[in-house]
């Protein structure tokens, strides 16, 4: 972590690791100096979101009530089914990247899948922004791309919600990478930018039936 100038560590983010580690998918892994591992698990993701996600709940939490108050048991059964959808979503998110000596192997799933290094054409992360109520929100994956032949390239897509900000950083400082081709900015910008838009549009459409429908209920209940 880096210091501040009364001596305090800042907090690493996600931002300060994209840009400290490797981002750009024109590159190739040219050398590995050690065995590394990564693995995602529950704890990481409380560590890095748990603030989050107990506002969330809590928000949640409070709609269900004002909206089912007259039915505990379809409020409880609610409940169990967001318990359950967050139960599927760690173990759909946990894996484990290894860098061993003769190539990459991962794990997701229960499916395990092995990339010999002359196979294996880079390891980067990637950024994706999406705008929730017009408001920009970031978030990266790392992303495997596997050479298979001249017309066909295999990418393995990583979300990191789940990863340890260090260990990233630590990873990335295990093998030596070159640059292929500079990344064409502006364009990958305007084509964000423009799928950003249609996004906030549909988002915002779909907050909006979701308030009516909620609506709906209470009245309905009420009446």
């Amino acid at each position: 972590m880096e210091k501040t100038k009364k001596g305090q560590k800042s907090k690493l983010t996600w931002k300060k690791v994209y840009e400290a580690c490797n981002h750009n998918r024109y590159t190739q892994v040219t050398k590995v100096f050690k065995t590394a591992k990564l693995k995602s698990n529950a704890k990481n993701f409380l560590k890095n979101y748990g603030k989050i996600c107990l506002i969330g709940f809590v928000i949640i939490l409070i709609v269900l009530t004002l909206t089912f108050w007259q039915s505990l048991s379809i409020m409880f059964l609610a409940v169990l089914l967001l318990l359950a959808l967050c139960v599927f979503a760690v173990i759909y998110g946990t894996y484990e990247i290894k860098l061993e000596e003769d190539g990459v192997k991962f794990k997701v799933n229960f499916q395990q899948n092995y990339i010999p290094y002359n196979k294996l054409i880079g390891i980067y992360l990637k950024k994706k922004v999406k705008r929730i109520l017009f408001i920009p929100i970031s978030y990266y994956s790392l992303e495997i791309t596997e050479y298979v032949d001249s017309e066909k390239m295999n990418i393995y897509s990583f979300p990191t919600i789940m990863l340890n900000k260090k260990e990233v950083m630590n990873f990335f400082k295990t093998f030596e990478i070159k640059v292929l081709q500079a990344a064409d900015e502006e364009e990958e910008k305007e084509n964000k930018e423009r799928k950003m838009f249609w996004k906030a549009i549909g988002i915002v459409i779909g907050i909006i039936l979701v308030i009516v429908f909620i609506v709906a209920l209470v009245l309905y209940f009420i009446n």
